[in-house]
């Protein structure tokens, strides 16, 4: 298929005021879709849509509620779902019920909804966190239904786990087209910035320049990550929306890993800050290893790979954060 795919199809974007999601938004615009956005603004920001609000149909609407759903699907060529709590190992591993619910509750409505409106195509946007604690480096696809997901991210897991389940069964029961697609570590200027809930990069951000010394990293800083750039994730949910609706869970990532204790010394040459880090081996790290198997997404998507660097993503994060949410935590802007 070729951007004529997309053009003139009325897409609706869950979850699309989000960082990843208003990557998407503004990737499908690009191709010619007419897009509805759906989002709470629980963790999405207008602010990450304000260049293309014009041109976009927004509904600020709780995806809990299935009426809503019914609402926002109604005469959609293609959902794609990105809404979801993701939070950190500090919230997560204490949330387990709340993720399971809240992943779940939202999946399943848009599933059934998408349905019933007749929509032919459907995104489920799954996770790395389906993956259980000992999975193969690099990790293939077919781990994701093997054992337990990662611990800290039980609930959460388990919850993604459930819907692209649910999106397999109504690709056979319903002939939907339905695309399952599990990102690793994605990561940009637009992630939300709460301080208790936040993922590694943006929590280490915001100890940086807030000031603090020393600078405390849960866990060894041994751990490895696979970080992926918002803007790649997002384009490579649309390129397998696009060519691999055939309810077969594909990885958007690569096998470049970045230990955290790595992660924290760049924030720290970017920033100019000369602190000290200690890693707090009370606290959990995650899983020992990230990185994914993307023969499949190779494959699917005829090449792709991401493209922008750690350090590329690392300096636009900094700079976007003492601009925006820096400056509102701490300044009261």
């Amino acid at each position: 298929m070729t951007k004529a795919y997309w053009n003139e199809k009325k897409v609706l974007v869950a979850g699309g005021a989000g960082f990843i999601g208003s990557y998407l938004v503004e990737l499908l615009l690009a191709e010619g879709a007419k897009v509805t956005v759906a989002d709470n603004l629980s963790r999405g920001r207008m602010e990450n849509l304000s260049g293309i609000i014009e041109q976009i149909s927004f509904h600020n609407v709780d995806l809990r509620v299935l009426d809503k759903c019914e609402e926002v699907c109604s005469g959609q060529d293609v959902v794609m779902n990105l809404a979801a709590p993701a939070f950190g190992i500090e919230y997560s591993m204490t949330h387990h019920g709340e993720m399971l619910t809240e992943v779940t509750t939202i999946g399943f409505n848009l599933l059934g909804a998408a349905r019933r409106q007749n929509v032919r195509r459907f995104l489920v946007a799954s996770s790395s966190c389906v993956y259980p604690n000992d999975a193969g480096v690099p990790t293939k696809e077919g781990e994701g239904y093997r054992g337990t997901p990662e611990t800290v991210n039980a609930g959460y897991g388990w919850g993604k786990r459930m819907v692209e389940l649910q999106g397999q069964y109504y690709a056979q029961e319903y002939n939907m087209e339905v695309a399952i697609a599990r990102p690793f570590n994605a990561y940009g200027p637009r992630e939300p910035f709460e301080i208790c809930k936040a993922h590694v990069m943006p929590a280490l951000i915001q100890r940086v320049l807030r000031g603090d010394d020393p600078i405390i990293v849960w866990g060894s800083g041994n751990q490895t990550r696979s970080f992926v750039h918002g803007k790649d994730t997002a384009l490579g949910l649309k390129l397998i929306t696009e060519h691999y609706a055939v309810a077969d869970p594909v990885n958007v990532g690569h096998d470049r890993e970045t230990t955290i204790r790595e992660l924290a010394e760049r924030i720290l040459e970017i920033t100019g800050k000369d602190v000290k880090l200690v890693f707090d081996t009370s606290k959990p790290e995650g899983a020992t290893r990230k990185s994914a198997n993307v023969a499949k997404l190779r494959e699917v998507t005829h090449g792709f790979t991401p493209q922008i660097t750690l350090d590329e993503g690392l300096e636009e994060m900094i700079e976007y954060f003492q601009n925006t949410f820096f400056s509102e935590q701490f300044t009261g802007k």
